[in-house]
This record gives structure tokens, sequence and C-alpha cells, in this order.
């Protein structure tokens, strides 16, 4: 069953929240729900979750953001995704550059 509009909506504005923990469980909770989303709502929040990733300082929530777009497997086309490769992936904590190289890949 597809997510309402209106839950879409709340996923987009808690990924987009000021408090990196809040930002963190919105994409955690992304991936609750993947077997639910159409195709339209999961390019939708793989195109705002690699924006947020992309613009992200936060490593948790970074990780988080990266997982949910790895979640949604072949929804992330590489349109889609295309804003992570502004990322400085040496520059990246812990595993989180294969992670990006990974989703880049394809």
């Amino acid at each position: 069953m597809p997510i309402s509009a209106s839950q879409l909506l709340e996923f987009v504005q808690h990924i987009a929240a000021a408090d990196p923990r809040i930002r963190e469980l919105a994409a955690d909770q992304v991936t609750d729900l993947v077997s639910g989303y159409s195709l339209a709502d999961g390019r939708v929040l793989t195109g705002v979750l690699a924006a947020a990733a992309a613009c992200e300082s936060d490593p948790g929530a970074l990780e988080a953001q990266l997982n949910a777009i790895i979640q949604l497997g072949s929804l992330a086309e590489p349109d889609m995704v295309a804003a992570l490769r502004t990322l400085d992936i040496e520059k990246l904590p812990g595993e989180l550059g294969d992670y990006v190289m990974d989703i880049l890949e394809g």
C-alpha cells in the first residue's frame, strides 16, 4: 500500500529539519517502509535524501541518509543521486565514502 501524500511530505520535512537527530531518525524511518513506496514516492525520497546527504554535516545523519538511499535500491537512479557527486569521499568518516561509491556505481 503506497504511503499518503501527507506522510511523504512529513518525511521530506524531517529529512530537511534543522536538528541532526531528527534528520537521522527520518532517514531511518524511510527504510522502515521501503516496500510500500510507489515509484514516484521512492524517487522523491531518493532525491531529497541525496540532496540532504550532499549538505550534511552530522556523521550519524549522513550515514542514515546514505543507508536509506541504499535501501531504496532500484529507485536510486543516477539522476536522483547525482548530488552525491559533490561529496569529497576521501574526507568522509569511516566507511561512508564506500557507501557513496556503491550508490554512484549503482
